[in-house]
């Protein structure tokens, strides 16, 4: 299906993605060597280090699937240890990327809501930075019960609706208002039980949602980009000690749920 005949916001998203791809690439490049720069980095340094603690550290041959896979970075982290990695993206222009970093990788372009795969292929998951730009999750989720086998595991990102970076409130000024920077892309937010209902729902029998990291260094990243390098490395002494508290973790930058089929 061409972006054209997608749902508007959804396609809205993948040609933004497209447009970004170098972008992306360049960014997950830096990802170990500058995990300080910026809250990108930082999010993904804390996510990746949760994904670490929930997966086996050796796929042994294990099959995993990467909805939204972007550049392919994930894919390639995931290849490394061992598992067998298929990935699929709405974006060709982020397919490249991940061709790239996976050859012989099973790379497919496709929609999250219609996974171009067979019923219960994968033994894991992963769904990171989707969600958040779709109006409706409950297609993708069905899609990934779908696709797992009995007892496998997915691991999705979310973006909280209590965010103390304000982001959700941010993103709906800038989709009527000049806004600063922000890009005028309309994303969707959520909630802790919210998101364990979908899952549920969908066929998931075990879920659960973590806190990754807390929204406020978003604040010092907007407000003074050079104090950041040096406040990131002192509060992630503390940081997994409050952003994944049952009753703080909806205030956090990103939510992961950890779900069994």
């Amino acid at each position: 299906m061409s972006v054209s005949e997608k749902a508007p916001r959804t396609a809205n998203a993948i040609e933004l993605h497209s447009s970004q791809a170098g972008l992306f690439a360049n960014r997950y490049d830096t990802l170990e060597s500058d995990p300080y720069s910026s809250c990108f980095h930082y999010s993904r340094k804390r996510l990746h280090a949760m994904i670490d603690r929930l997966l086996p550290p050796q796929g042994n041959g294990r099959r995993l699937l990467d909805v939204g896979c972007g550049t392919g970075h994930q894919m390639a982290t995931m290849r490394e240890r061992g598992y067998a990695v298929a990935g699929v993206d709405g974006s060709e222009a982020m397919l490249e990327h991940a061709r790239r970093l996976n050859p012989g990788g099973e790379l497919r372009q496709g929609e999250v809501g219609a996974l171009p795969f067979g019923t219960e292929q994968f033994d894991v998951v992963l769904c990171l930075e989707v969600l958040r730009y779709l109006p409706r999750i409950g297609p993708c989720v069905r899609e990934m019960a779908r696709v797992l086998k009995p007892g496998g595991i997915c691991l999705a990102t979310a973006s909280p609706l209590f965010n103390l970076n304000g982001f959700p409130l941010v993103n709906r000024l800038a989709g009527v208002l000049p806004f600063g920077d922000f890009v005028r892309l309309r994303q969707y937010f959520h909630a802790s039980p919210g998101l364990r209902r979908a899952f549920r729902a969908a066929g998931f029998a075990d879920v659960t949602t973590r806190g990754v990291y807390m929204g406020l260094v978003n604040w010092v990243e907007r407000l003074s980009p050079s104090l950041l390098p040096r406040v990131l490395p002192v509060w992630e002494r503390l940081d997994p000690a409050v952003s994944d508290r049952f009753l703080l973790r909806d205030l956090s930058g990103m939510l992961l749920v950890h779900a069994v089929r």
